[in-house]
């Protein structure tokens, strides 16, 4: 599986000219944020730039447009918000005439980006139907895909349809055939059926038709939106309207529990704990968390369809109060580098803290209950991490030769009595 121009073909709408020795091309806005964006176009030659022109314009966040007729050759393209002028993303492809193309843009940490993908499959034989995977969402690690009837029990699915590997770049699949029929598509973390990330109910591989499932990042990394793109034929989207969420316990002592609706977070766990992320509905459930038996304070929260969150308990188990954390597991954006955070889960009202790094600070004066932002660090395999407190003389935690690489993200907690906190370092991505 390597990072290659997917062959795909599919309009969602009617082609604005069939000339002869033009090349057609559409534009998907899979953003998360950008509710309509433009295509500009400009052609390109040896020495110069045209004039830019506005082929496609005002494409509805999770739609196609219809296609355009452009000649074939080299263009400068350009995606901007719906009426303005400013690029948001970029490409300078090359147009073959007779051939057809899907611009797709997508956001990645807030960050917009474009994919060209080729609409130029050769239709399957009678009685059977193509599928393959395009993978945008690069920050989501290795995962497996299966592609099943829609009420299969994925515990009973002995392997996956597509397992991918962990990349730096956009993957597409080579394509596998399957009969024509309704298919459920479920995107797993890599090993793990339990692990869902992305859930299609129900969509349709027609016959002689080739299909792609297009994965995009959603706000966070640990869940991924859906698209799927038909030959000749739709264009439907798929966004994920889960959020994933875990719930950490600064508190010392007693066993912590929490739900929000009816969907459990943490069964039971004796605190300070750390617990793993759980894939939830999005939205504003009412939660209750409660920590020794008695119940915690929790404000209203509600987390973002896509996000990825850390729902952080402090105080005593008598007086414990939850507060709201966004995650942002996004890789750093210079590959040498690794991403730290500083959580301070000790009691309220107790002392700010602070972290350096290689004796560079990185975080100062964190309040308990909450975080400090994201800091890039150069990686090593010898990090010296430093833990302080204006009230004491002494670090409250001190680790070295600590080897962590670039390219990761990663939480250092802090929980518990203030009088004996306990330091833990997670990786998060």
């Amino acid at each position: 599986m390597g990072a290659t121009l997917l062959v795909l073909a599919g309009c969602g709408g009617s082609s604005s000219s069939s000339s002869s020795g033009n090349a057609q091309l559409r534009v998907i806005n899979a953003t998360r944020t950008h509710a309509s964006i433009d295509l500009s176009s400009a052609v390109l030659t040896s020495t110069t730039t045209g004039t830019a022109t506005k082929p496609i314009s005002a494409v509805a966040r999770q739609s196609a447009s219809a296609t355009t007729s452009l000649a074939g050759g080299s263009y400068s393209l350009q995606i901007t918000d719906a009426g303005s002028t400013t690029t948001l993303a970029s490409t300078s492809p090359t147009l073959t005439k007779d051939q057809s193309y899907s611009l797709l843009a997508y956001e990645s940490g807030g960050v917009v980006r474009v994919a060209l993908l080729g609409e130029n499959d050769t239709a399957p034989a009678a009685g059977s139907s193509a599928v393959r995977i395009f993978n945008a969402a690069a920050d989501l690690g290795a995962v497996d895909v299966y592609i099943t009837a829609p009420t299969v029990d994925l515990a009973t699915v002995s392997a996956p349809s597509f397992a991918l590997a962990a990349s730096t770049s956009v993957q597409s699949t080579t394509t596998l055939t399957f009969t024509p029929g309704t298919y459920r598509v479920r995107v797993t973390a890599s090993g793990n059926r339990d692990d869902v990330r992305l859930d299609i109910p129900s969509t349709t591989f027609a016959d002689q038709k080739t299909t792609t499932v297009v994965l995009t990042p959603t706000l966070g990394v640990g869940l991924v939106d859906g698209a799927v793109l038909v030959e000749k034929g739709d264009f439907a989207s798929f966004a994920n309207t889960k959020a994933r969420v875990r719930l950490v316990s600064g508190v010392s002592g007693g066993t912590v529990t929490a739900a929000a609706g009816t969907s459990t977070i943490e069964a039971g766990a004796l605190s300070p704990s750390i617990g793993s992320y759980v894939v939830v509905p999005s939205g504003s459930a009412a939660w209750s968390v409660n920590i020794g038996g008695r119940a915690a304070s929790v404000p209203p929260i509600t987390l973002a369809a896509g996000s990825d969150n850390t729902v952080l308990v402090t105080g005593t188990t008598a007086a414990a109060s939850a507060s709201l954390l966004v995650d942002d597991d996004h890789a750093p954006a210079v590959s040498s580098n690794v991403n730290l955070r500083l959580i301070n889960g000790l009691q309220p009202g107790s002392a700010g803290l602070s972290l350096t790094v290689d004796f560079s600070l990185v975080a100062n004066n964190v309040a308990a209950g909450a975080s400090s932002g994201y800091k890039g660090v150069t990686g090593n395999t010898s990090m010296r991490l430093e833990v302080s407190s204006s009230l004491s003389p002494t670090p409250i935690s001190l680790q070295t030769a600590l080897n962590i690489p670039g390219g990761g993200v990663y939480s250092i907690f802090v929980l518990g009595d203030p009088a004996a906190p306990i330091t833990s370092v997670r990786k998060d991505r």
